[in-house]
């Protein structure tokens, strides 16, 4: 019996504790800052409450000494005591003493009387009657006579001018009942000290009241005037700030938080329940065959699941299919037949024995006991910059997953996990990249699916997404029953010798294996608008789009519009059959349509591209086709200005104008091979600025990215000529130019056309006149003009090219190079 499984733990789980522990973490923050935000305001509030209770204390001292002041002054201008003083009738101080509160003894003395005063009070009563008779400004001070604090007040009389004597009063304790009344005895202490001079370190103490204070607390001074001082202390009975009342919003927000956070809890579970539901069901009806697609659910977690679950039981369904196969193909291999005594041919010694081999096929890495097919393919699928063959008849499903396999392995290999996969609009191509998809997962690469769309933006994506590495599944500009693969690892096309490693992984059957998983990405958006930021048309252009049906149509049609464009479409709707013409835009019968657009829009310019976009080729305003060499030197003569001293290359089909241009733009310029996966690397060994081939590649690194793109390309020549006060025509008529002929081609065989450019290279005859280039196939170069004859990569032809100051002079290179054809291939019919 098999052990109990131990409960696993729920996405809902894993919230609680989630929840729990930010709560954890939220409550002792708040903890924490709560006892430092009390301790910081309990202070806050001690300071100011002392500072108001001093500052309320000495006002109302201060006025209680005004107002004496104000009353003395009052008594000592009165009439009757000058009277008084002069004719020494004292009746009036009983008068005085009742209106003066909190008096103990009034007296009127003139100059005389005032002396010895020290002897019957003391020597501060006496300074303080001699200081008024000098006529210093009055003084209320406190003095000790006998033990008993009095406070003594000397006034002039009159109040004003020259005194004639001085009224004394003597206030006692009581005189500061009022005061004392005013002042709490649970707040704190209250001290009025007086210092009548800088010099007295301790001075005498008025005045002192309220509970004890705090040893701790800081004591607040505020002086009466310039000889009393009075002094706070607070006690433990000053206000304390409430931490309750500090923290009531903050618990308000933490409860209304919680109360969130458990809705939200109660909400995800009860959708996770209904997803898992739903889920259920789908499985149910998945593996009775009822359903096949997603039907969609709420939370993506689940979508991915039954993505994950359809890809898993296809790819088992595959294996096992093929497993099937193998099985029967082993077992009516194994069976001999049944054959009579007759069938047996006489023979005199012991037949030889055919060769038996051993079982080697695997499922998921373990062995099946029955015999292997052994991988069998055309090897010239495999091509130098792409692989590429006619549909079923050289790529079937077997092949194409096999390929997947084999990338995938490469690309994790190389140390990426995913791939981005994109396909143009050819019948197969969907279906194609299917195939091609579950090969990769199987081999444990993941997928970011793409869509239909342009090389180009494939190309972007592998720059602008989380992965440098792609995949294209398109035919490019090959016949409607071709299709092939286009691939990129680490920002780089695979190169000749890379694509045979493919092939020779699926020869040995060397893949790797592990989960993966495929998902939808979106990346036309931001391609159209990285490159609308980088692209500044000046002038509206009325431009003509010939997609040929190809899958750039739709995109560049928007992207020309966002650039500001008035576009006239031609052929833009994506259709595998390819109706109009073929997607070739290389072959000047496939311009047509688009120069009598031209004309009859009355159209600045058409731009022609090829049936995945990543070749561009443009009619001027007059109709004429302007070939991919010229296009070049419009951009040279953009971006060498801002480069000076920067490589440039361009293939051997290219002008033998472009490069003394080059050269007298301030360039470098670098003849090279023919093929988009070769120049691109040529490009990044020399970080060249820009390249270009005839068939219409350019590969722009000024600005952008440095891959083929024709819709990139087609935007930087709208930028180009928007920005020209002349028509394209004239524009175009400024460069140099030769007579010559468009791309010709010659069907031959895969294994011949490599053979006849070897035999043409060493015919001496040939080359005895001109300067010979070798780079890719033969190139002759004669002071007049040249021709080149070099094997097509991509299909069993040969490819040849003739520029020169007339046509007299191409039809004398062309003359030169059939005699040799004649001589190393005279089976082969030449276009000219």
């Amino acid at each position: 019996m098999p052990a109990p499984r131990k409960k696993a733990l729920t996405i809902v789980t894993y919230s609680r504790i989630a929840i729990w522990l930010a709560l954890l973490f939220i409550a002792s923050g708040y903890a924490l800052q709560s006892v430092q935000i009390n301790l910081l305001t309990q202070s806050d509030v001690d300071s100011a409450f002392s500072e108001a209770v001093a500052s309320q204390a000495a006002l109302a001292l201060k006025t209680r000494l005004t107002d004496t002041k104000r009353l003395q002054l009052a008594a000592s201008s009165h009439e009757a005591t000058l009277d008084s003083l002069q004719t020494g009738n004292r009746t009036w101080l009983s008068d005085l003493k009742s209106l003066l509160p909190g008096t103990e003894d009034i007296r009127l003395l003139t100059p005389s009387q005032s002396q010895n005063l020290q002897t019957e009070f003391s020597f501060a009563v006496q300074d303080l009657v001699n200081r008024t008779l000098r006529g210093d400004d009055m003084k209320l001070e406190a003095v000790n006579i006998n033990g008993e604090q009095s406070f003594f007040w000397a006034s002039p009389v009159p109040a004003t001018g020259t005194p004639q004597g001085v009224l004394l009063v003597r206030y006692g304790r009581d005189w500061l009942n009022a005061f004392r009344s005013s002042v709490s005895g649970d707040l704190g202490q209250i001290q009025v000290m007086q210092k009548l001079t800088p010099q007295e370190s301790s001075g005498i103490e008025v005045f002192s009241a309220g509970a004890t204070p705090v040893k701790s607390a800081r004591p607040v001074t505020r002086p009466i005037n310039d000889y009393w001082f009075l002094t706070y202390t607070p006690s433990d009975h000053r206000p304390v700030v409430s931490l309750l009342d500090l923290s009531f919003p903050w618990i308000l927000s933490l409860v209304a938080t919680l109360s969130a956070l458990f809705i939200l809890l109660f909400i995800q579970k009860r959708i996770l329940q209904k997803n898992h539901r739903h889920f259920q069901q789908f499985l149910e009806r998945f593996f009775k065959e009822e359903i096949r697609e997603n039907p969609g659910f709420s939370l993506q977690l689940f979508n991915d699941l039954a993505d994950d679950v359809r890809l898993a039981s296809e790819q088992v369904f595959d294996r096992l299919s093929s497993a099937e196969t193998s099985l029967k193909t082993a077992s009516v291999k194994a069976t001999p037949k049944a054959r009579t005594r007759d069938d047996l041919p006489e023979i005199d010694e012991e037949p030889e024995r055919p060769e038996v081999r051993e079982p080697s096929a695997t499922y998921d890495g373990k062995p099946l006991d029955f015999p292997s097919q052994e991988n069998s393919f055309p090897d010239h699928i495999f091509r130098a910059y792409d692989i590429r063959g006619i549909v079923e008849k050289e790529l079937d499903d077997d092949i194409v997953r096999n390929i997947g396999k084999a990338l995938g392995s490469e690309v994790r290999q190389r140390g990426f996990e995913r791939i981005n996969l994109a396909w143009d609009g050819r019948l197969s191509s969907k279906h194609l990249a299917k195939v091609l998809q579950d090969g990769l997962l199987s081999a444990g690469c993941s997928v970011n699916r793409l869509g239909m769309l342009p090389t180009g933006a494939l190309y972007f994506a592998c720059f602008e997404s989380d992965t440098p590495c792609g995949v294209m599944v398109t035919g490019s500009h090959n016949p409607a029953e071709y299709n092939g693969f286009k691939a990129v690892i680490d920002q780089q096309p695979l190169s000749e010798q890379e694509i045979q490693k493919l092939a020779q992984r699926i020869r040995d059957e060397d893949y790797s294996q592990g989960y993966a998983g495929a998902r939808e990405d979106a990346i036309k958006d931001k391609y159209i608008e990285r490159i609308t930021d980088d692209v500044q048309v000046a002038r509206e252009m009325k431009i003509v789009i010939d997609a040929g049906n190809g899958v750039s149509g739709p995109l560049a049609a928007e992207l020309f519009r966002e650039l500001g464009a008035d576009v006239t479409e031609l052929y833009c709707d994506v259709d595998g059959h390819f109706p109009n013409h073929h997607p070739d835009p290389g072959e000047p019968e496939n311009l047509e349509d688009l120069k009598n657009a031209v004309l009859i829009h009355g159209a600045d310019l058409g731009f022609a591209f090829d049936g995945d976009g990543d070749r561009v080729l443009m009619i001027d305003n007059e109709g004429n086709i302007i070939w991919p060499d010229r296009m070049m030197m419009l951009l040279l003569e953009d971006i060498l200005p801002r480069r000076p001293g920067a490589d440039v290359l361009f293939d051997v089909k290219s002008s033998r104008h472009l490069a003394p241009l080059i050269n007298r733009l301030g360039g470098r310029p670098t003849m090279w091979k023919t093929g988009h996966s070769l120049m691109k690397r040529k490009l990044k060994e020399v970080n060249a600025v820009i390249g270009g081939e005839f068939s219409g590649h350019f590969y722009i690194a000024e600005r952008w990215y440095g891959f083929d793109d024709g819709l990139y390309t087609g935007a930087r020549m709208l930028e180009i000529l928007s920005t020209r006060n002349d028509s394209v025509a004239n524009v175009c008529k400024t460069l140099p130019e030769d007579v010559s002929t468009p791309e010709l081609t010659i069907t031959t065989t895969e294994a011949d056309k490599f053979s006849i450019i070897e035999a043409l290279s060493s015919d001496a005859e040939l080359t005895a006149e001109g300067r010979v280039f070798t780079v890719d196939g033969l190139r002759i170069e004669f002071s007049d003009g040249w021709g080149l004859v070099r094997a097509s990569n991509t299909t069993p032809r040969l490819t040849l090219r003739f520029a020169g100051e007339s046509e007299q002079t191409v039809a004398r290179i062309q003359a030169l190079l059939k005699q040799a054809l004649t001589r190393h291939a005279p089976e082969i019919q030449t276009p000219f």
